[in-house]
């Protein structure tokens, strides 16, 4: 099928240059070529046994081979040079770059990508290796490349700003994605538009990102805030200007015998939308021309701890398992800690608390100060620098939580005590995804995650077979689904109906769509008073 990348016109610029070095390639003798090749691999590739080259694209009968490297070329181009990841070129996350599904180019995409670096190489973006590399999964490499970045911004002044769409014809194999509908959810995501004032503010951002990022110091947590910014701006402009690449792309890319990566994700899809704010797919986007409604399972983690509990203890009484069901399980806890009401705020911070517990390991008990709570959580929504915020946690605000809750549970709920007790204590071994700087491959995981986790995907596609055939477009986010708002009411029947059948439980199914809180603000670039006092690109950014 075809399949579109939306991607910077200095990329596409690049491609131009790209074939004329192919042309300065013709014009050397062969000689003269795999000398260049040789340097250039010994640069880009220290450890490499083999030599990379270009031969292969120099000739002119062979079009299959441009075709796939042009492919690549994109990929590869849009992943080093993006925004969000400038350098890392690391083939682990190369390969996530890609259409994985494709049934033709699985061999050839190591190849291709080290190809498009080597020329990245001898166009002179790619500088050489960082020197703090790390070595991910055995076959493959985590190079980061130092970035000439003179030559990208002086690249950058040449081009006029905005994106282009490039056409590539790659063939999509959903085999593996049929309990999670793959195909459906992709159509869903390919019928999806964006509000028209909200797409202007993202694509303007987008705009102004790199100037700003790339030309002004900034704190790390401040790097992290425009990143993220950034990953949203980039999610509603590929939607609305279809870019179907970036639908796919996301998408869960395990492998059926890679045993370590559905350990960590316990069977999960993941797709565009996934690491998206939700405010922010239910406010900007549309499914059709109608507004989105997501249905989900309230305080689903809680809930799928309470139906193991049940499982065990078919006749056991627990408030836990009660104010799931009622649906105000966060408020319950929160009245618990506090010993009143909590604001919305509060709630958002004691579920992440409430999440934190379930999967962070017990640590041996410590003597609890006298310091309530409510002054622990005061300073924590007081404080603004997410940096701080971590410190002020260790500090005292999740120790605290964990202290009343595992003490509460412990004096009235034994045998929930006795679950989450013996889940955070008797931790499994898993391995990671990646090593960690000091070479570790193994970590010690809380399995009480992966076991709800595992009870919250099997649901999730029993309620996709159960949706009612008419209701053709939806998507799913771990434990909800999303839908145009007038087949919320189906997809809700249909989840209340598996709950009964496959839990024999009455689970409370909530309906979430837009607050009317409009998020424009968000994706306004900068706070004018910290642009002022950055002179200097105020100067640049006006004389573009």
């Amino acid at each position: 099928m075809e399949v579109k990348i939306i991607t910077n016109r200095r990329i596409e610029r690049l491609y131009e240059e790209y074939m004329t070095l192919i042309d300065g390639l013709k014009a050397m003798t062969r000689e003269e070529r795999f000398e260049l090749y040789e340097r250039m691999t010994k640069t880009l590739y220290p450890h490499a046994k083999k030599m990379v080259d270009l031969e292969d694209q120099l000739n002119e009968e062979r079009k299959d081979y441009q075709r796939k490297f042009k492919e690549w070329f994109f990929v590869v181009c849009n992943w080093t040079f993006s925004s969000a990841h400038f350098g890392e070129t690391c083939f682990d996350l190369l390969k996530k770059e890609v259409v994985k599904k494709s049934k033709k180019d699985k061999q050839s995409s190591k190849i291709y990508a080290h190809k498009v670096i080597l020329a990245l190489g001898l166009m002179g973006y790619l500088e050489g290796v960082k020197e703090n590399y790390s070595h991910s999964t055995k076959g493959s490499h985590g190079y980061y490349y130092r970035v000439d970045m003179f030559k990208w911004v002086e690249l950058a002044t040449s081009v006029s700003r905005g994106n282009v769409s490039v056409s590539l014809d790659i063939d999509i194999d959903w085999t593996g994605y049929e309990d999670w509908f793959g195909e459906r959810q992709y159509e869903t995501f390919s019928l999806m538009t964006v509000k028209p004032n909200i797409y202007e503010q993202a694509k303007n951002y987008l705009d102004e990102f790199d100037e700003y990022f790339y030309t002004t110091t900034l704190k790390e947590d401040e790097k992290k805030h425009l990143t993220d910014k950034w990953s949203a701006a980039k999610a509603i402009t590929s939607i609305a200007e279809h870019d179907y690449y970036f639908m796919l792309r996301h998408s869960d890319d395990s492998e059926k015998n890679d045993e370590d990566r559905m350990i960590h994700n316990a069977g999960r899809y993941y797709h565009c939308l996934t690491n998206v704010n939700g405010e922010v797919r239910k406010e900007c986007l549309l499914i059709d021309g109608e507004q989105i409604v997501e249905v989900d399972v309230s305080a689903a983690q809680p809930t799928m701890l309470g139906l193991l509990l049940r499982d065990k203890h078919p006749d056991i009484k627990s408030a836990w398992v009660e104010h799931c069901e009622k649906g105000d399980f966060y408020e319950w806890v929160g009245c618990m800690v506090l010993g009143r009401g909590i604001t919305k705020e509060e709630r958002q911070v004691i579920k992440t608390l409430v999440m934190r517990m379930l999967y962070t390991p017990l640590k041996p008990t410590e003597k609890q100060d006298e310091t309530p709570f409510y002054w622990y959580l005061k300073k924590y929504l007081a404080e603004t620098n997410p940096s701080k915020r971590e410190r002020l946690e260790d500090g005292g605000l999740f120790k605290s939580f964990d202290f009343i809750i595992m003490t509460y549970l412990k004096a009235n709920e034994t045998a929930l005590y006795k679950l989450v007790y013996d889940a955070r204590t008797n931790l499994k071994e898993v391995k990671r995804k990646k090593p960690t700087a000091a070479g570790r491959r193994t970590k010690k995981r809380n399995n009480l995650s992966i076991m709800m986790t595992e009870m919250e995907v099997k649901y999730i596609k029993a309620c996709l077979k159960a949706i009612a055939p008419d209701v053709k477009y939806f998507y799913t986010i771990h434990d909800c689904i999303g839908c145009k708002a007038s087949d919320a009411e189906k997809v809700k029947a249909a989840m209340l109906s598996v709950a009964k059948e496959m839990f024999g439980a009455n689970l409370n199914i909530k309906l979430e769509s837009s607050s009317g809180e409009t998020i424009m603000d968000d994706f306004k670039f900068i706070p004018e008073e910290v642009v002022m006092k950055k002179k200097g690109w105020c100067s640049v950014k006006k004389a573009a």
